[in-house]
């Protein structure tokens, strides 16, 4: 069986964390080097600096009184205690002068300034092992003088040595040490985020099963899996009302087309077993195209529905003047609500501009249009109005004195395939305002519906269906 690591070892959560602690300690390591390097350089530089001052008063002895003023010098120095200091002359022969105390180091090549390094044993010279190796470590210059004598003065460095190798320890353990505590970090991280997003992934599996009722717990810190876990439960909330509403629209549909399909089949039964004359048949075959005509307005309906929700309708969308669609309705509406004995009136304001399909809202405002001629009792009245309210919005409205919709029942209104108990006696499919809300929803607008202009007491309060659309900024601002 192929081994899997544990699951919160596989988190993008630990891989990240693993991948900063790595960058951590890298550039730890890179910045603790740099301070390696400087220190010493530093510290090497200041050995070279005294073996050169060193040398200077040798070779001012030199200057003074030449090999043997150099030989007086070594053994009055080494005789006072030389300190760090290292002296070694040797003539052409190599053989020492005899003022040394140290013998000349083996396999040692000086670079172009004449320095060395090298390894010596300081108990020999001193007398007092400062080393476990038995070895210290050593600078110096060499310098060749006249006669074929070479002369070597250098400076006891161990200290210096030991110094930059126990930095040298320090900085790789510290790196270490930043990169275990970068994964145990990683590993505490990722198991609670691996934890939280197990609990979101089993309640992904629940509602997969069928179960919609389940929620990811939350922890309100606002963090990106707190927003995660929102943002899914907001998800799941529209899902369930999405299959609620499903659940319920094919009794809504069977519900509101079982009175057309059964009053068009009776009909036809009618005209197949009636022995009237050919113009009674005709007469019930017109009838029956009107029948369908109905059935095919609520497919048609429901298509366009479907459509809008889907977001298809978005790429019409254009910078436009809202007046245009107002006073093109009023124009159509007047003489409609004439002849059924209505009053209309519009009040329209101008200088706006929105972003909107004029289609979708020419549509809308005709389906509120539509639904106040409807059910607005005869000599009612009804009113066409645009304006930007004092939020900035841009805002149709009509308004109405008929009887209105209860406030208990107006959001339910605005669903699909709703029809009120007032409303079943009269033609329609229950889409109406659901539309208009599917067509507010694409614009990011508001759909509002309050009492109207009607009196209670005299048939209705009436009712006022208002669609807020935001306006568009001014076109230097686009």
């Amino acid at each position: 069986m192929k081994y899997r690591p544990p699951a919160f070892l596989r988190t993008t959560a630990f891989r990240q964390t693993l991948l900063s602690a790595g960058l951590f300690a890298f550039s730890s390591f890179v910045i603790l080097g740099f301070v390696y390097a400087a220190s010493a350089g530093m510290m090497l530089r200041r050995a070279d600096t005294v073996i050169t001052e060193e040398l200077n008063t040798v070779m001012e002895q030199f200057d003074a009184g030449g090999i043997s003023s150099i030989h007086t010098y070594m053994l009055e120095r080494i005789a006072g205690g030389a300190g760090d200091y290292l002296y070694v002359m040797v003539d052409r022969s190599g053989r020492d002068s005899g003022s040394s105390n140290l013998s000349w180091p083996r396999d040692v090549v000086p670079d172009s300034d004449g320095r060395v390094q090298f390894s010596y044993n300081r108990q020999a010279v001193t007398g007092v092992a400062v080393s476990d190796k038995g070895q210290s470590e050593a600078r110096a210059r060499i310098l060749l003088l006249p006669g074929g004598y070479r002369l070597l003065i250098g400076l006891d460095v161990d200290e210096e040595i030991n110094l930059l190798e126990r930095m040298t320890t320090t900085i790789l353990a510290a790196s270490a040490l930043a990169l275990a505590l970068g994964v145990a970090g990683g590993i505490f991280v990722s198991r609670r985020f691996a934890r939280r997003l197990d609990d979101i992934n089993v309640v992904a599996r629940s509602v997969k099963a069928g179960d919609l009722k389940q929620r990811a717990p939350r922890n309100f810190t606002g963090d990106e899996l707190d927003e995660l876990a929102e943002n899914f439960n907001g998800m799941l909330d529209r899902v369930e009302a999405l299959m609620h509403r499903m659940r319920h629209a094919g009794d809504s549909i069977a519900h509101d087309l079982r009175t057309p399909l059964t009053r068009m089949r009776n009909r036809l039964d009618q005209a197949l077993l009636d022995e009237g004359s050919l113009e009674s048949r005709e007469a019930a075959l017109e009838q029956a195209v009107s029948d369908t005509d109905e059935l095919l307005s609520v497919f048609n309906s429901i298509l366009s529905l479907s459509r809008l929700e889907s977001g298809e309708s978005r790429a019409s969308i254009v910078r436009m003047d809202p007046a245009l669609i107002a006073v093109d309705l009023a124009e159509l509406y007047e003489p409609v609500c004439e002849d059924e004995n209505l009053e209309f009136s519009s009040e329209i304001q101008g200088g706006m501009q929105i972003y909107a399909d004029r289609g979708l809202i020419s549509q809308a405002l005709s389906n509120l249009l539509e639904n106040s001629v409807k059910y607005t009792p005869a000599g009612g009245k009804i009113c066409l109005r645009l304006r930007q309210n004092s939020t900035g919005w841009i805002e149709y409205s009509v308004t109405d004195n008929g009887p209105g919709i209860p406030p208990d029942d107006r959001e339910r209104a605005l669903q699909r395939f709703v029809r009120l108990d007032s409303s079943r006696s009269l033609p329609g499919t229950g889409l109406g305002l659901s539309l208009v809300k599917a067509i507010v929803d694409v614009h990011n607008g508001q759909i509002d519906l309050a009492d109207g202009s009607g009196i209670p007491e005299e048939g209705g309060p009436g009712l006022r269906a208002s669609l807020c659309l935001p306006a568009a900024p001014d076109a230097d601002n686009d």
